[in-house]
């Protein structure tokens, strides 16, 4: 066992220490600080969330079904777009109704972006639709109904009243059957001809009268506009005619609409005249050169006589020297 040994201290250590433990101050423990509260934050309700979600699952599902269904209106679909904003509106009425304490907030960015997905996926899904109206299935499909009213024609006219001919078919709506026939066309479609007649013809009223004939038949296949035009020697006759009461015109009412053209040849060049012009032309003509003036046979033979006066006066100065 060790022992320490310890010095006793003297009596003036002992009241210094004494002193100093009376100096220093008393450790008191203080009382633990409670955590200032926080102040409540108000709810926040935001707006515009459920209608746009609604609105991105009814698109998404018009663009499957146009995918699916080969009829499905999504022309009128899209027409429908701005009853998003309707409901939009509708939505903010409701929120602030029932918002209470709670704070409205627009979310604009997902809004902003719901909008341009929309309107992208609007515009990819009328691709199909574009490719449709413009697309190598209508000009195929018009070329053939062409051709068929081309060889119905043929059939259904009489031998030798027509030289020659062509059609042109324009489906003019959105819409159409790939296999539709010309007894599938509808009024806004247009259907014309363009026939050359065969034949001479005296005048207006022998030309129109060939052209009434051929209007029962070309009615019959639905045809709307006609160009009768034929062409013999230096005359040329031509007719174009539309629309319902053209199309049903008797051969007197069409005869004032005939055009008579005559070939007139100038300068070894030649152009087409209507009759009316090319007379007047013709004797507005004739006029100008009935007032021209004509040079006198006097006038003629005195220039004559003076030139070989001066070619006579030359020769015999240069015989002189």
């Amino acid at each position: 066992m060790n022992h320490t040994d310890f010095e006793p201290m003297t009596p003036m250590e002992e009241n210094t220490q004494a002193t100093e433990q009376a100096a220093a101050p008393e450790y008191t423990r203080q009382p633990r600080r409670d955590k200032m509260p926080r102040p409540a934050q108000p709810k926040v309700r935001r707006v515009g969330f459920f209608t746009l979600g609604v609105a991105l699952i009814l698109t998404g599902g018009c663009i499957a079904a146009s995918l699916m269904l080969q009829n499905f209106p999504l022309l009128t679909a899209a027409k429908l777009a701005p009853l998003v904003l309707v409901a939009l509106g509708v939505e903010v009425l409701w929120a602030n109704a029932r918002k209470g304490d709670a704070q409205l907030k627009y979310d604009l960015l997902s809004m902003f972006v719901c909008f341009v997905l929309i309107c992208a996926s609007m515009s990819a899904a009328t691709v199909p639709v574009l490719l449709r109206y413009y697309g190598p299935d209508r000009e195929y499909t018009q070329q053939r109904l062409e051709q068929e009213l081309e060889q119905q024609v043929y059939e259904k006219l009489p031998t030798g009243i027509v030289l020659d001919g062509y059609s042109y078919v324009d489906l003019n709506r959105m819409e159409f059957d790939k296999d539709m026939t010309l007894a599938d066309l509808k009024s806004e479609d247009l259907v014309r001809l363009n026939l050359t007649l065969a034949g001479t013809y005296a005048d207006e009223n022998a030309f129109a009268e060939v052209c009434a004939q051929t209007l029962p038949a070309l009615r019959e296949l639905g045809v709307d506009q006609v160009d009768f035009h034929t062409e013999h020697g230096d005359d040329q006759w031509e007719l174009q005619i539309g629309g319902p009461f053209q199309m049903n015109a008797s051969a007197q009412e069409l005869a004032g609409q005939v055009t008579h053209m005559v070939r007139y040849w100038e300068d070894d060049q030649y152009s087409w005249w209507e009759k009316e012009e090319l007379d007047a032309y013709l004797a507005q003509k004739a006029q100008n050169d009935q007032q021209e003036p004509q040079p006198e046979e006097d006038s003629v033979e005195s220039a004559l006589e003076e030139s070989a006066e001066t070619v006579t006066e030359e020769t015999t100065a240069v015989e002189n020297g």
